[in-house]
């Protein structure tokens, strides 16, 4: 088992034994197992789930939404460490559209090459957080 610590300025959100954790990057989702090759590497916004045991579905991972980071593994533990980290019971769906609206208003106004890049990171973050929510949503109903 790998053991993974997600950290936010707020705190620990997740401090456990995992079988798979999926991490957003630059170049897609990758999949961390224990013994994964040393790395260290900038994360994606987007969504972490945590698969706890071989066995579970993928309905029964743990999802948390990101707004990038910084990951370290070595090969028996993963850290990721974010400022804005969102668990499913931080998230209202109402709020997430709202956010996704605005930073889809963003991407439209954005004067310049900056602007541009900040928006489509907010946009990624919004989305994350709407579907971790949405996730919930199917879950519990």
């Amino acid at each position: 088992m790998l053991r993974f610590e997600l950290v936010s300025t707020t705190g620990t959100k997740f401090d456990g034994e995992a079988y798979e954790v999926l991490v957003p990057t630059q170049g897609g989702t990758i999949a961390i197992f224990e013994d994964h090759m040393p790395l260290i590497s900038a994360g994606h916004p987007g969504i972490i789930s945590i698969r706890k045991k071989q066995s579970d579905k993928d309905d029964d991972m743990e999802s948390f939404a990101v707004n990038g980071g910084v990951m370290e593994i070595d090969g028996k533990t993963l850290r990721f460490i974010a400022d804005d980290i969102s668990a499913p019971e931080d998230i209202s769906e109402k709020q997430a559209e709202a956010a996704l609206a605005r930073a889809e208003e963003l991407i439209a106004s954005a004067g310049s090459q900056t602007a541009l890049a900040d928006a489509h990171r907010t946009l990624a973050h919004s989305r994350a957080q709407l579907n971790v929510s949405r996730m919930k949503r199917h879950r519990y109903n």
